[in-house]
């Protein structure tokens, strides 16, 4: 017998399908979303349900109440773009892969300074955490998925060692572009070992306490990331490498 779902479930279902739609264009910015009773009806879902899920989707910047108009998507510069669902939906739907490339932009933006802050401030316990972080990334190179979660970790435990909490809702975007990234680089175990050096060269500068060195190693390593994904992207659609 199937187990009901609970209601937040059910809702959290409806959230993501509404969500997935707007991020992957078939609801496009300055259109309505079908009206309540369709929803309820397309969706098999209750009024009750429909209407969490609009507020949910309105809190995320995607949505908005009109008038005599109904339920409107939002311009996507109004999205909360670090909100860590419309992230997966805007990842899950990016068939070009441009998504992935803004994300390493704005990676490329942030980390770098996030690891010169992290040099100067990192408590000994934060500089435990990152060794731990690396090491675990280069005791698993044989596993995607212990590494990627070991890789993770190294990214966040910096982003926390600034010491600036306006850095920890960056971590969200981190995540997000990681695991596709490496979806796309590390599709094997064998692709893992590469950028274990480059990971601790950005380690050593941190522990070093040399902030000019720490962004220079994160800035390598982002940069070295974004040519395999480039590299990656050009073989999938027949282009030459450069």
């Amino acid at each position: 017998m199937e187990i009901p779902r609970m209601r937040r479930n059910l809702c959290g279902q409806v959230v993501h399908d509404l969500g997935f739609k707007i991020l992957a264009g078939q609801v496009k910015p300055g259109e309505a979303l079908p009206q309540e009773p369709t929803l309820c009806e397309q969706l098999g879902v209750s009024r009750t349900v429909v209407r969490e899920a609009i507020k949910s989707l309105a809190a995320k910047g995607l949505v908005e109440s009109r008038p005599k108009r109904g339920t409107i998507v939002r311009p996507s510069a109004d999205w909360n773009y670090l909100d860590s669902e419309v992230l997966a939906w805007h990842a899950s739907a990016d068939g070009d892969g441009q998504h992935l490339r803004f994300l390493t932009e704005f990676r490329l933006t942030v980390e770098p300074a996030a690891a010169a802050l992290a040099a100067k401030r990192a408590s000994e316990d934060q500089l435990d955490r990152i060794r731990a972080a690396l090491e675990k990334m280069a005791a698993n190179t044989d596993s995607v998925e212990a590494f990627k979660e070991a890789d993770l970790r190294f990214h966040t435990e910096i982003l926390h060692a600034t010491g600036n909490p306006f850095f920890s809702p960056v971590a969200g975007a981190i995540a997000i572009s990681l695991a596709t990234s490496l979806k796309v680089t590390n599709r094997q175990p064998a692709d893992n070992p590469a950028s274990v050096p480059l990971h601790r060269d950005v380690m050593d500068a941190i522990c070093r306490r040399d902030a000019d060195a720490a962004r220079e190693a994160m800035h390598r390593l982002l940069a070295d990331a974004k040519r395999r994904i480039e590299s990656a992207s050009d073989a999938t659609n027949g282009t030459p490498s450069a």
